[in-house]
């Protein structure tokens, strides 16, 4: 029996191996794909404070630009600053796992024809995760899709290259399209509850891209609202898009995943430590408590879903050009004035702050 196998090797299971390694326990890394990171399911973005908050410096070869923050385009064209946070677009013999069960105070794993017994377990196998699911712990799962195409720069002409570009509309269901800058390359794509294909293919339209001259395309889903029943079993625990450690707002899941994983190592070196498989349990509640599942932010997306284009360009209107700090009860007030229509959202304005700060550090 080893002590530990990390059942995919993304930034999640990445960061519980690292922290299971560097405690000199013998760690198995299980990954479906022959190459680690494909294919890419994600716009590829992570803030600097989401790498240097979780140990890990920015390293030249998986950095593919550097982008000063994030922007919110409203279906009229006026855009505020969602964050001014510093942060990257990076660039990112396979084994199966079929089967996973207890056995014998520890798990069994059955991959590729071959049986490995392990004291502990990190599931980090994305968002079908058979870990969470032979487990025993998955009740329901929700997940949204995702479509992107890759350009080149002189291809995109909307794009902004020094920030992320986030479009919001009704047609968008809570989701939206996007178009980020990658060095000399572009992704541009949609997602939410919707035909993300579809979606693509209008954005682009719309905004004079031509998908003809796309070099790459990527389609994945991203998990929106899962209902575990635990985060965590004794000797066991799922991370990342396995245990739909994502926002809601904007499906980023780089941050929350790394975070998740370097948590899941720690309780887990814990737990072998002590002998207790049952430390691991923790876990579970310390990653409900995080900003990454705080409530506020379903409670807001939900609402969000229900906005309409004329809704959404009126709240960005008062904020065009400008960071959503500038949002004070001072202009809120003077707001209302002005547009009586939208003190009946006051509730959600007053949420939508609390939700803008959360993903201001901790959304991407």
């Amino acid at each position: 029996m080893i002590d530990a196998v990390v059942v995919g090797a993304g930034p999640a299971g990445g960061m519980a191996a690292r922290q299971l390694a560097a405690a000199g326990y013998e760690t198995a890394i299980l990954e479906k794909r022959k190459v680690v990171g494909e294919p890419v399911q994600c716009a590829e973005g992570v803030s600097e404070f989401g790498l240097l908050s979780n140990g890990l410096a920015p390293h030249e070869e998986w950095i593919a630009q550097r982008v000063a923050g994030a922007k919110c385009v409203a279906p009229n064209g006026k855009w505020f600053y969602i964050t001014r946070l510093p942060g990257y677009a990076i660039d990112r013999a396979a084994t199966r796992v079929t089967r996973l069960a207890a056995h014998d105070g520890g798990w069994r794993i059955d991959a590729n024809g071959e049986t490995i017994d392990a004291r502990a377990v990190i599931g980090a196998d994305g968002p079908a995760s058979l870990v969470a699911r032979d487990a025993g712990l998955v009740r329901n799962l929700e997940k949204i899709l995702a479509y992107e195409y890759r350009f080149r720069n002189e291809d995109v002409a909307a794009r902004d290259p020094e920030y992320f570009l986030l479009f919001l509309g009704e047609r968008y269901k809570g989701g939206y399209a996007w178009i980020f800058p990658k060095g000399d390359a572009v992704n541009v794509g949609a997602g939410g509850p919707i035909d993300a294909h579809a979606a693509t293919v209008a954005f682009c339209r719309e905004h004079g891209i031509d998908v003809d001259r796309r070099t790459q395309t990527i389609a994945g889903t991203i998990p929106y609202r899962y209902d575990l029943t635990s985060l965590a079993a004794p000797g066991l625990a799922v991370v990342g898009d396995a245990a739909g450690i994502t926002n809601p707002m904007n499906g980023a899941g780089i941050h929350p995943g790394i975070f998740s994983g370097r948590l899941a190592g720690e309780f887990a070196v814990a737990s072998l430590e002590k002998e207790n498989p049952t430390a691991m349990l923790e876990y579970d509640r310390v990653v409900r408590s995080s900003p990454f599942l705080d409530p506020v932010l379903w409670w807001m997306i939900d609402r969000a879903r229900r906005w309409t284009d004329r809704l959404m360009n009126a709240v960005v209107e008062e904020l065009e050009g400008t960071d959503w700090r500038a949002l004070t009860w001072k202009r809120m007030l003077a707001t209302g004035v002005r547009k009586p229509s939208l003190v009946l959202h006051a509730r959600e304005f007053y949420r939508m702050i609390r939700t803008l700060e959360l993903c201001d550090r901790y959304g991407w």
